[in-house]
């Protein structure tokens, strides 16, 4: 887990990774909370985090570790 801070605003959220064995696959789960602490502004919406989050994430990442050799 971490805290997320943006300058100028108040708050901070806590996002945390878990990481889920299931068979030979592993199973990301992303928790973002705390988002009301950073102030009423529309660019901290939900909807904008679950869109930005499901795109680092199904495409940005995955892109990263398909291309990544271990």
């Amino acid at each position: 887990s971490y805290t997320w801070k943006y300058d100028g605003y108040p708050g901070n959220s806590l996002v945390t990774f878990e990481l889920f064995k299931e068979g030979n696959k592993t199973r990301l789960k992303l928790t973002h909370e705390k988002l009301e602490t950073l102030g009423d502004n529309s660019d901290f919406a939900r909807e904008n985090f679950v869109e930005g989050w499901t795109h680092l994430i199904e495409e940005s990442f995955k892109k990263f570790v398909e291309n990544t050799s271990i």
